[in-house]
């Protein structure tokens, strides 16, 4: 009996073990989903391709000709593998309009909605890339 009550325990303490992480992600709280901010002209300064989020830095200059650097960020590479992008979507040196959710204190950062390159190519994230910022993935699951 004592074996099987210390069996029980010890997969329990397992579960939670694994299970605790999950329950830490953010969502997306931190930002004012309501409506996308369109950033005209900004020149991407780096690209990571990494999990738990790709990020997009980025350089945007406003008509008194400040620079002020972006982050944003995206769902995750396999998230984002879905609905087509890669590692190598976006290069340094790429000028686009890009669309994101900033942050509700109003600091350069934010969620990626959608992004457009010089040649029209349209990108937009798996989790709100949709035009009212629902998910671009549902249709593929």
């Amino acid at each position: 009996m004592k074996l099987k009550t210390l069996t029980f325990l010890l997969v329990v303490a397992g579960l939670l073990a694994v299970c605790t992480p999950l329950f830490a992600h953010h969502g997306a709280a931190a930002y004012d989903m309501s409506k996308a901010v369109e950033l005209k002209g900004a020149v991407v300064t780096k690209y990571s391709w990494m999990n738990p989020h790709v990020l997009i830095y980025f350089d945007l200059k406003d008509n008194a000709g400040k620079v002020t650097q972006w982050t944003v960020e995206a769902g995750s590479p396999s998230a984002l593998g879905v609905v087509s992008w890669s590692r190598s979507s976006i290069k340094i040196g790429d000028e686009v309009t890009i669309w994101v959710f900033q942050t509700k204190t109003g600091l350069p950062v934010g969620r990626l909605n959608k992004i457009q390159f010089a040649d029209g190519t349209l990108m937009r994230d798996s989790q709100v890339g949709g035009d009212k910022g629902e998910r671009t993935d549902d249709d593929l699951k």
